[in-house]
């Protein structure tokens, strides 16, 4: 979801040169409509087939945004029956001219949660992290604590890009590796359902630009976990567009 956003920010900035006389806008807000083939999230399937729309305002280092996931096929079997609505928000401070320290912050909404079934109905996050190059690649490091299910994750993520043609978009390809210790999986439910695992994905996408500020983008995702026995690995499809409002 981060890189759709940004990639979308940095086509709508370019496309302000195309009209010289008009002063830079301060700020953008951008959309995102996605279809997902399957909703993974740190290696643990949520949804089967789902619409992800979002919408982000960026100033500056200062993002915030609304993301959702919908769940198109079989709600009743999947977690809090296929609806997951989130609020989120980054600050990003620079360290040097290669690297940036990224503040962060998310509240999880799950409207049709049902406590018969240990899921909540809502849960909220603080991050930190540090991105910059490592070697040819970007690299990526995060700590994501979760104050109601007592999670504590540590991510890391290298990704390259390659251009296309006559500056038509990109090549993306990217690795994320994550340890996810959840000390309560039940939340603010009875009993604690603690558990820990690691989980890993591996992501190839093509990012076209269609206009100055809409880009197609579609992409292939291999996901797993270990220490869960018998959870499976997934393969998932996204189809999305990215727009400038």
């Amino acid at each position: 979801m981060k890189r759709t956003l940004l990639a979308a920010l940095a086509l709508i900035l370019a496309s302000s040169g195309l009209h010289a006389e008009e002063p830079k806008s301060s700020y953008s807000i951008t959309a995102d409509f996605v279809y997902a083939s399957e909703y993974v999230f740190r290696g643990i399937e949520q949804q089967d087939a789902a619409l992800q729309p979002a919408v982000t305002f960026t100033s500056g280092s200062l993002a915030l945004g609304v993301w959702t996931s919908q769940a198109l096929t079989n709600r009743s079997v999947n977690w809090a029956q296929g609806s997951e609505i989130d609020l989120w928000g980054t600050y990003g401070i620079k360290l040097s001219d290669s690297y940036t320290a990224v503040l962060g912050g998310t509240y999880y909404l799950y409207p049709s949660a049902r406590p018969r079934f240990s899921e909540v109905d809502k849960t909220y996050e603080l991050s930190a992290g540090l991105t910059g190059p490592v070697g040819p690649l970007t690299g990526s490091a995060t700590y994501f604590h979760d104050f109601v299910m007592e999670s504590n994750t540590f991510q890391f993520g290298l990704a390259y890009s390659i251009p296309l043609p006559s500056e038509k978009g990109s090549f993306d390809l990217g690795a994320t590796y994550g340890f996810n210790d959840i000390g309560d999986g039940n939340g603010d439910l009875p009993g604690t359902g603690g558990f820990d695992y690691r989980y890993y994905a591996f992501s190839a996408s093509i990012a076209y630009k269609l206009t100055a500020a809409a880009t197609l983008k579609t992409g292939l995702t291999y996901t797993g976990v270990t220490k869960i026995a018998g959870a499976p690995k997934n393969l998932i499809l996204t189809v999305g567009v990215t727009a400038g409002l």
